[in-house]
């Protein structure tokens, strides 16, 4: 009797989310403008997120700081960003988890996700060329972009402390590397594709290659009480992202209209753009080689193990 209770309990600990619940779990998750976003829809529009019990509201935010914001206040339960910010915060105090995985960076990839372009007839060549130049970027100091950029040069010979750093609006920054105003910029997908199909620049270096291997780009991420609180929906969200997240690095050409419909590009020129895998389960080592890079630059004054900032329930396989 005792042995046929025990394989009903483990039997039913397999079940998706929504076999062991009455009703589906709301939850409202943020994203900021961006092709992520895709993963939500489609596991909306598919049915994916109902299997696990789930009902999923997609709320549109401009900023990483607005999502946070909005965790705090208990208007959002779930946002996505860039890891690199979520890592910053984290390691500023912010008790923030990683719930569940997204984008990653392949060193491998043909078409890097991340470009340092140049001028189509800039004479620069080399790292060393930057050298006492003029670099725009979004965001001058401890981003991904500034930070990738910085290891980079500094690995292939140049010297980033003679190189000028001016933050330029993205829409801005071909148009002034075409005007001679700067010499280079940073760019990840898609904008790369729209920088070049202007004709107006070109690749000169890949650097999120400085990381020295796969990373994650972007991610899930909750307060550390949404898991702790909601265990079961924060399982059943990481187990349904991780099932859409496997369809679409299959179905790439149907995926474009979805990425398209949040992030504002068109979707023919997605489809000349670099996409980054998403990775169907949170792999420590992945976020790992982000802390230890902020680390190593500064951006945070202390590392800690990747594993303390990602929930308990998106480690479980």
């Amino acid at each position: 009797m005792q042995r046929s209770a025990a394989l009903l309990a483990l039997g039913a600990a397999a079940l998706p989310y929504r076999a062991r619940a009455q009703a589906p779990t709301k939850l409202r998750v943020a994203q900021p403008p961006g092709t992520a976003a895709a993963i939500i829809v489609y596991a909306q529009n598919s049915g994916i997120f109902r299997k696990y019990g789930l009902d999923v509201e997609l709320v549109k935010m401009n900023s990483g700081a607005a999502i946070i914001a909005a965790l705090a206040g208990g208007s959002v339960d779930v946002g996505n960003g860039s890891t690199f910010s979520v890592v910053t915060a984290y390691a500023h105090g912010v008790p923030v988890q990683i719930v569940a995985g997204g984008p990653v960076y392949q060193p491998s990839a043909a078409v890097p996700y991340g470009m340092i372009l140049v001028g189509k007839n800039s004479p620069l060549k080399t790292a060393a060329d930057l050298n006492g130049k003029t670099f725009g970027l979004s965001v001058a100091k401890g981003d991904l972009n500034a930070v990738t950029t910085q290891a980079w040069v500094e690995q292939h010979g140049g010297d980033w402390s003679s190189i000028k750093v001016l933050e330029i609006p993205q829409d801005a920054m071909v148009a002034a590397v075409d005007a001679g105003r700067i010499d280079a910029i940073t760019l990840q997908s898609p904008s790369t594709a729209i920088a070049l199909s202007s004709g107006k620049v070109r690749l000169f270096g890949r650097p999120y290659d400085a990381v020295g291997r796969q990373f994650s780009i972007a991610a899930w991420y909750a307060l550390s009480k949404f898991s702790t609180e909601n265990p079961l929906a924060a399982r059943a969200y990481e187990q349904a992202v991780g099932e859409a997240s496997r369809y679409a690095n299959t179905h790439g050409p149907e995926m474009m209209p979805l990425m398209a419909q949040f992030s504002g590009v068109e979707t023919s020129v997605l489809a000349q753009a670099s996409r980054a895998p998403f990775t169907d389960r949170v792999d420590p080592a992945d976020f790992q080689a982000i802390i230890d890079l902020e680390v190593k630059y500064k951006v945070i004054d202390h590392g800690f193990d990747a594993k303390d900032f990602i929930s308990p329930n998106a480690m479980k396989r």
